[in-house]
């Protein structure tokens, strides 16, 4: 008779006593929604906002439960191996718990639950150090910041653009490209963006990896892609630790 994998005591030994009764139960929560939900997921995100993420909550809150945060905790939940998985396969959802990503528990079927996410994506301003999508170009004159009140114009200067008032309209000295298409946005450029109505931003959630009531696992494209850059990333570790090891050792 195969040996029950309910019911596991999961030690906690390893984390630091600091917040461990949260731990732990966030442990017995993620445990739980096994017996609740039909459906676990793993979940990246995008330009992560508070206030779609909630709403999405609150309006999948009797179909679905998302846990965000405290990944290796989530990992302990689900087991990291076939030994000590909570439930048959729980552990291959532990593989995909790194980066910006949520576990989630639905009984919405894959299809179902990801139109539901499609219906919460939101487009947004940019912020610092995210990628352009496309290239924004100013011609010199007073018609690109046409319609700007001209209080604003000591506001487009400190940003950078070479502006003056030009009876009272503002006035551009001379071209300027705000930003090109797939470099990083500085901090002034996030903000001229912003002021000039540019939302280069989008608030997604992609399902990465499926696990169903059977225990079957079904990985997207999306899955694949992440998991490389792990593999990616771990790989640069090591190289990286290597090399200090014959720097010092």
């Amino acid at each position: 008779m195969p040996k029950s994998k309910r019911n596991k005591m999961v030690s906690l030994t390893k984390v630091k006593s600091k917040g461990r009764q949260g731990k732990e139960e966030l442990v017995e929560k993620v445990q739980g929604s096994f017996e609740e939900f039909a459906h676990q997921y793993v979940l990246s995100f995008e330009n992560m906002r508070s206030g779609p993420f909630k709403q999405l909550q609150g309006e999948m809150k009797t179909s679905s439960r998302f846990f965000l945060g405290k990944n290796k905790v989530m990992m302990r939940a689900l087991g990291k191996s076939s030994e000590d998985e909570f439930q048959d396969n729980s552990a291959q959802l532990s593989k995909y718990l790194h980066g910006q990503v949520c576990l989630a528990f639905s009984n919405l079927d894959q299809k179902e639950f990801e139109a539901k996410l499609k219906e919460f994506e939101v487009e947004d301003f940019a912020q610092q150090g995210q990628t352009a999508t496309y290239t924004v170009f100013l011609q010199k004159g007073t018609e690109a910041l046409e319609g700007y009140a001209h209080s604003l114009e000591p506001t487009f200067r400190q940003l950078g653009l070479p502006t003056k008032l030009n009876f009272q309209k503002i006035e551009l000295l001379s071209d300027v490209y705000v930003c090109k298409l797939d470099t990083e946005l500085s901090v002034e450029q996030a903000k001229l963006l912003k002021l000039l109505g540019h939302k280069m931003s989008k608030f997604t959630l992609k399902v990465l990896v499926h696990r169903s009531k059977k225990g079957k696992i079904r990985q997207s494209e999306y899955g694949e892609d992440h998991l490389n850059k792990i593999k990616q990333s771990e790989y640069g570790e090591d190289h990286l630790n290597k090399i200090r090891q014959s720097e010092y050792g």
